[in-house]
């Protein structure tokens, strides 16, 4: 990422350059945090990230909020602003909310689904194999959510997107901290079987695959947790 490029600091940016920083730097966190330069219960310190990314404050400020937002990261009194770490408890909630949403919009997207979708669901399978067998944890990450969005994207309901959206990531710390390089290569196979099921059309199926994908992953994670 290339911040270097914004060389104008202050609250006197154009709205339109602060914003695309803005989104630069919480891309930056949201990498750090994939990466394991960030784990969860550390502490995020607006004027060490300006000083370290050579910009001012404010488009941090605005990039941690808009990540608090969301539930990644949250304000203590008196203490400052941290990554989330959620309870197991949180972790089960969480993902057994995320295993009926999937379900669903498998089930809808298999009634949508057409020959774009599936090729691109292909390529992001393929792709996740390869990030996989490479041992490249924030690749693989970026591609399952693209795979997963799009599924939501395709089901053609843009509430049960929205609550997906702020569901996954409110439990993205625990699933990018507690995801093994080992299990990536299991991980990508288990998009190939949801993948399989839309192709055949097959609305139960896909749901099915979909649910046993997120409960899977849900107990790989919770393993790790006390």
């Amino acid at each position: 990422m290339k911040l270097d490029i914004f060389k104008v600091k202050g609250e006197n940016q154009p709205i339109l350059q602060r914003r695309l920083l803005r989104e630069d730097i919480k891309k930056y966190l949201l990498d750090a945090i994939i990466n394991g330069e960030l784990h969860p219960g550390e502490r995020l310190v607006e004027t060490r990230i300006a000083k370290k990314l050579k910009v001012s404050q404010a488009p941090v400020r605005e990039a941690i909020r808009e990540l608090e937002s969301i539930g990644l990261v949250e304000n203590r009194p008196y203490q400052g602003t941290f990554i989330r770490k959620l309870t197991r408890k949180q972790v089960e909630e969480a993902y057994e909310v995320r295993k009926l949403l999937e379900e669903a919009a498998a089930r809808r997207a298999a009634k949508f689904i057409n020959a774009e979708h599936i090729s691109r669901l292909a390529q992001l399978v393929e792709e996740m194999r390869e990030a996989a067998h490479q041992g490249l944890r924030s690749v693989f990450v970026e591609k399952d959510i693209d795979f997963h969005a799009l599924i939501f994207k395709v089901a053609q309901n843009e509430l049960l997107y929205e609550i997906w959206s702020n569901v996954r990531l409110g439990s993205f710390t625990e699933f990018t901290t507690h995801l093994s390089k080992r299990t990536l290569p299991d991980l990508a196979e288990r998009h190939n079987s949801i993948l399989e099921a839309l192709k055949a059309g097959d609305a139960d199926l896909a749901a099915t695959q979909a649910g046993l994908h997120i409960a899977e992953l849900a107990e790989e994670i919770l393993k790790k947790i006390p």
